[in-house]
């Protein structure tokens, strides 16, 4: 688990994986949160503004929904 991320970059890759699987382009990322999760290899840009979640990002998530569900 990546202790680097923040909790709105989190909420950010959770909003990226709805939009991903409800097949939304998501826009609307403010510039920082852009910065930090492509810098993390969490999201990738894909063009015209649009980001997408990775597969390093969707294990982040797992893993940060895994741990909560110990405690």
């Amino acid at each position: 688990m990546d202790r680097r991320l923040t909790t709105e970059e989190i909420d950010w890759l959770r909003k990226l994986r709805d939009a991903q699987a409800a097949n939304q382009p998501l826009r609307d990322i403010p510039r920082s949160v852009q910065r930090r999760l492509t810098m993390l290899a969490c999201a990738e840009f894909k063009g015209r503004g649009e980001y997408s979640i990775t597969l390093r990002g969707r294990d982040e998530l797992l893993d940060r929904d895994l741990e909560s569900e110990v405690r």
